[in-house]
């Protein structure tokens, strides 16, 4: 049974999401992390109705996370935790970002980790170490929720090729009819 107006396409890249966030938080809940945000963004993020996508996606989030953590951790290691520290870092991850002619399309996500990494040690007297662990605990959040998202996509796709091949080449055709 589908909604009308809404394609069963529609309705499983719905349920994916909610079902990759499930997953995250309460997968999480049980490892003690507190801060689950990242991860369940990064399910969203990440997720995409077509395979191919979720792998690009996945990797772009990945790479720009860690070029945002890398670029804010040496900005705090070299001129500490204020606010010109992390503006500096921000334009340095802009300009890495739009230095290599095959870096991900999402870039931006590269000085938003800085400012995700940087802006709540700012306020406070946060340490190196502080800041280290900040660093670590979103980089790991996004990697794992991007691999419940990737995981969930490849199940969901091989399913679907398996269980219904017909829907699998409709599909298809209906892509390849809007790129046209």
């Amino acid at each position: 049974m589908t909604l009308p107006g809404v394609k069963l396409p529609a309705l499983l890249y719905a349920a994916r999401i909610i079902l990759g966030c499930l997953i995250t938080w309460w997968s999480l809940f049980y490892l003690t992390d507190t801060k689950k945000i990242w991860a369940i963004i990064s399910v969203i993020i990440v997720s995409e109705p077509d395979f191919t996508s979720i792998r690009q996606s996945m990797v772009s989030r990945i790479i720009n996370t860690v070029v945002g953590c890398a670029i804010g951790l040496i900005f705090i290691a070299l001129f500490g935790l204020n606010f010109w520290s992390m503006i500096g870092a921000v334009a340095a991850s802009v300009l890495v970002a739009v230095s290599f002619p095959n870096y991900p399309s999402s870039w931006k996500l590269a000085p938003v980790t800085v400012i995700i990494i940087m802006m709540p040690v700012l306020p406070e007297d946060f340490t190196w170490d502080d800041s280290l662990l900040t660093a670590l605990m979103r980089t790991g959040e996004v990697l794992y929720g991007s691999l419940v998202a990737f995981v969930l996509g490849w199940l969901f796709t091989e399913f679907f090729k398996k269980r219904f091949p017909l829907f699998v080449v409709e599909e298809e055709k209906e892509k390849k009819g809007e790129n046209e």
